[in-house]
């Protein structure tokens, strides 16, 4: 059991090495702006490793993106509020599920604080790059 838990483990770190960058095609033009649905994190993400190595903060403004570069500025804007935040892509999601689905890109707590009531979970949402990862 121990070996298959570590395999598995191996396994995952391989595959999120190499979906460190965008599996869906290359990253998001920085001339065009990009519409979908965000949510959070989770609380429970807290103080996990994020894909650029650090861990999980949810006071800070990080998103989690598999269409931008880790270490992109994005300006989100909320479609319901108009209100708008900048968010730096530290991390890869939201699951290739929910990408399917609409859902574009996972913002920390605070981030979806800035631009919607938390209770509401979800909005629509306008990214735009504001400075792409040099």
């Amino acid at each position: 059991m121990r070996k298959m838990m570590i395999r598995i483990i191996i396994l995952f770190v391989a595959i999120n090495f190499v979906w460190s960058g965008n599996p869906y095609g290359s990253s998001a033009d920085p001339e065009m702006s990009q519409m979908g649905m965000a949510s959070f994190y989770s609380y429970e993400c807290a103080n996990q490793p994020m894909a650029n190595g650090k861990n999980f903060d949810p006071e800070k403004r990080t998103a989690a993106s598999w269409f931008y570069d880790l270490g992109t500025v994005l300006a989100v804007k909320s479609i319901d509020t108009g209100l708008i935040t900048e968010v730096v892509v530290t991390d890869r999601g939201p699951s290739k599920k929910l990408v399917k689905k609409g859902r574009v890109i996972d913002l920390s707590k605070r981030a979806f604080q800035d631009i919607c009531a938390l209770k509401k979970g979800l909005t629509s949402v306008t990214i735009t790059v504001v400075n792409k990862k040099e």
